[in-house]
């Protein structure tokens, strides 16, 4: 089922039509990820199965993929990161019973009242799935000749600072 991403889903209604929607969003229509990427081109491509299990509770599938440009933090060049994240959500609202009763493989997506968008719902998830610290691998990596070069020479003589200090005493 196509749906306007920034219009207003109900998951419950959804998931007893057991309802499915798919789509893509471009990555520079999302505010909250704009100060992450180093370039906001490219899009993201979801599919969203909404359901009921058998204990009566709202079950959201989610499954996202996109490829993101983010800051290597070893040398600060670019660096893709593939992102590929399926995971199922399980409705709850602020009741913190509900967040306690919730079976463990589901993932809590609270809502404060009973509607979201799907490109809140999407952004979410992809904020959730990107790494703490994008790195390029470590053989692609161009920071990695620097660090070796100053562990090399921090392994030369460690104790060369006390040597400059007993020179000064004597």
């Amino acid at each position: 089922m196509p749906t306007d991403q920034s219009r207003s889903i109900n998951p419950l209604r959804l998931a007893k039509a057991k309802e499915r929607i798919v789509g893509s969003l471009q990555l520079g229509s999302l505010a909250r990820l704009k100060g992450l990427l180093l370039e906001n081109k490219g899009e993201l491509k979801y599919s969203l199965t909404f359901d009921y299990d058998e204990a009566g509770v709202c079950v959201v599938g989610s499954s996202i993929e996109s490829r993101l440009i983010l800051q290597c933090q070893r040398c600060f060049k670019p660096v893709e990161v593939e992102i590929n994240k399926s995971s199922l959500l399980g409705v709850v609202n602020d009741d913190e019973d509900a967040f306690d009763s919730l079976a463990r493989e589901y993932e809590p997506l609270q809502l404060n009242d009973s509607l979201i968008t799907v490109e809140e719902l999407v952004e979410d998830e992809l904020l959730l799935s990107i790494p703490l610290s994008a790195l390029h691998p470590l053989d692609q990596c161009t920071a990695i000749e620097d660090l070796e070069r100053i562990n090399a020479e921090a392994k030369l003589n460690p104790f060369s600072g006390l040597a400059a200090l007993i020179k000064d005493k004597d």
